[in-house]
């Protein structure tokens, strides 16, 4: 049985997430950063076992209580202490006074993997389907490693005097949004208000990839990736037409490997494709790109809910998918994934 204790030191915890494996999503600067937008990080573990939970009240539903969620949690050297670790967390979250629970342990989709108490709820908040990319020893073995159009990708952006570096330059980050602004509308996807992405900058493992012609200042492609214990994930990407047309967002991608590979990780989480990819798909052309790298395709089980008071649990429910909504409406957020 898997009794959990709370860790309140921060070399102690981070410590503890990498040795059994776990992602960013489980650190305590990812804890902390979500603590910045309404989420109280409460982290619980024991020598095989850690689940980071954000925890905040319900949105304004007239529903008494609080939401608990575990990011890529619990994490444990096997999965039958995987389970164990959700139902122990699933007591703190209701001494916490959580009405419900959900956690998203990165439990491969055809294991079986079952938790006490919790059921499937059909959606994902993180991607539940992604590619992960091995980081080679070094930039040849790397660039043999990937296909082989791709290598052209990263060839012909050379020859057309594309460099791509990474850049701690505030100017740089600025350009990047105002490229990420442009690549939403072309795409159609939501994004935060400026300020959220230069906290994720500040307060997290980020680093931004920039990439333009040699002797120009204007961005034509950028990538912010994140690296944590042998794992780095690519969160945010830019290109504009021009850059698009002149292959710089696979340079990028070359060079956000390479970032990765001197960070000492051997994990690239490409984050996020759609679980059954199709033409008419909103990530179909993403998808494309990122399965240009080669990765292996990895999914998990997805999000797993435990009512823990049943009545206020389902109206809650209800609050949740109404925020999400107006979310929406407001080209916020898209909400939860649903395959």
């Amino acid at each position: 049985m898997v009794v959990l204790r709370k860790i309140d030191e921060r070399e102690e915890w981070n410590a503890l997430v990498c040795r059994l494996g776990g992602s960013v999503l489980q650190s305590w600067e990812w804890g902390e950063f979500r603590g910045r937008h309404g989420w109280r990080p409460v982290r619980l573990g024991s020598e095989e076992a850690a689940v980071q939970l954000l925890v905040r009240p319900l949105p304004a539903s007239g529903v008494s209580g609080a939401l608990a969620y575990a990011p890529h949690g619990p994490v444990a050297s096997d999965a039958s202490t995987v389970a164990e670790a959700a139902a122990a967390a699933a007591e703190h979250a209701r001494g916490l006074g959580a009405v419900l629970i959900d956690v998203e342990p990165r439990q491969p989709e055809d294991s079986g993997f079952k938790a006490p108490g919790f059921s499937a709820s059909g959606t994902s908040v993180q991607p539940r389907c992604t590619l992960v990319v091995e980081v080679r020893g070094d930039a040849e073995e790397q660039l043999s490693a990937l296909p082989k159009d791709t290598r052209y990708g990263v060839r012909r952006a050379r020859r057309e005097g594309i460099v791509a570096a990474t850049s701690r330059d505030g100017g740089d980050l600025e350009a990047f949004m105002d490229l990420h602004e442009e690549t939403a509308r072309r795409q159609g996807f939501a994004l935060r208000p400026r300020e959220y992405y230069r906290q994720f900058m500040r307060d997290l493992p980020a680093r931004l990839i920039v990439a333009r012609r040699e002797g120009e200042e204007r961005l034509l492609a950028g990538a912010v990736i994140l690296t944590f214990g042998e794992e780095a994930y690519y969160l945010y990407g830019a290109s504009s037409r021009e850059g698009e047309n002149l292959y710089a967002s696979y340079l990028v991608q070359f060079e956000a490997l390479e970032e990765a590979r001197r960070a000492g990780v051997r994990r690239y989480d490409m984050w996020g494709i759609p679980c059954r990819p199709h033409e008419g798909h909103p990530m179909w052309g993403v998808y494309k790109f990122k399965k240009k790298f080669g990765g292996r395709q990895e999914r998990y089980v997805g999000t797993l809910r435990r009512e823990l008071r049943p009545l206020r649990a389902r109206a809650a429910e209800a609050a949740i998918r109404g925020y999400y909504l107006l979310q929406r409406l407001r080209g916020k957020s898209s909400g939860p994934l649903v395959d």
